[in-house]
């Protein structure tokens, strides 16, 4: 019993040291790695949802602001809706047919991106929560072998016809969103979050897990 009583005052003790060593450790660089659930709203009704990977790298100025930038990717393709109007170009004489579809392709989250700042309010010596605002994108593409079978179903021809579509979406615009970061350790640290971009085709939210080291 004694043995249990001293092994639980130290390591009520360490944490105590690394709690006080938390507060001190706070400005200087920072980079992490996380996974998160990005869902992209398209034509009002429908949407996609990608499984992402990412990079964090960020500069903590003081306990409450700090500036980061982001960059990652989709782990997964998604059936994505194509409706609207396509053209069909003929390579021979250029002559242009169109037709109204209702179709569904395979698509990847090609890129994911944001930067912003980070402003942090403490609720002890490990958490604190934050907001954060600033810009993000997001790029999608359609899967070309999938263009390609939708032209041919369209035309009734072979590859000789080319499917000419939107540009591949591309959406840029305003980032927020808000989350929990916990101290592990002096140097690592658990993050949660919710994060919304801003865009003029549909809306996309996610929610991202990470894990973040301090120089």
């Amino acid at each position: 019993m004694k043995i249990v009583t001293k092994l639980g005052a130290l390591l009520l003790g360490l944490y105590s040291f690394s709690s006080e060593a938390d507060i001190l450790h706070v400005n200087g660089y920072y980079q992490g790695v996380g996974i998160g659930s990005t869902q992209i709203d398209v034509y009002e009704s429908d949407s996609i949802q990608f499984t992402t990977l990412y990079g964090r790298f960020g500069y903590q100025f003081s306990r409450y602001f700090a500036l980061e930038g982001r960059i990652g990717f989709g782990l997964n393709d998604e059936s994505t809706p194509l409706n609207g109007i396509v053209y069909t170009q003929n390579p021979q004489d250029g002559s242009l047919s169109s037709e109204f579809i209702k179709s569904e392709i395979d698509s990847s989250l090609d890129l994911q991106t944001s930067i912003f700042v980070k402003a942090n309010y403490p609720i002890s010596s490990r958490a604190d929560v934050f907001l954060f605002g600033g810009y993000g994108r997001n790029k999608l593409s359609y899967n070309e072998g999938d263009l390609k079978n939708l032209a041919e179903s369209i035309t009734g021809t072979d590859t000789n016809s080319t499917l000419i579509t939107e540009q591949n979406y591309d959406e840029g615009g305003v980032t927020y969103g808000t989350g929990v970061d916990f101290r592990l350790t002096q140097r690592w640290q658990l993050s949660a979050e919710y994060q919304y971009f801003d865009a003029d085709q549909g809306d996309i939210y996610a929610l991202n897990l990470s894990v973040i080291y301090r120089f």
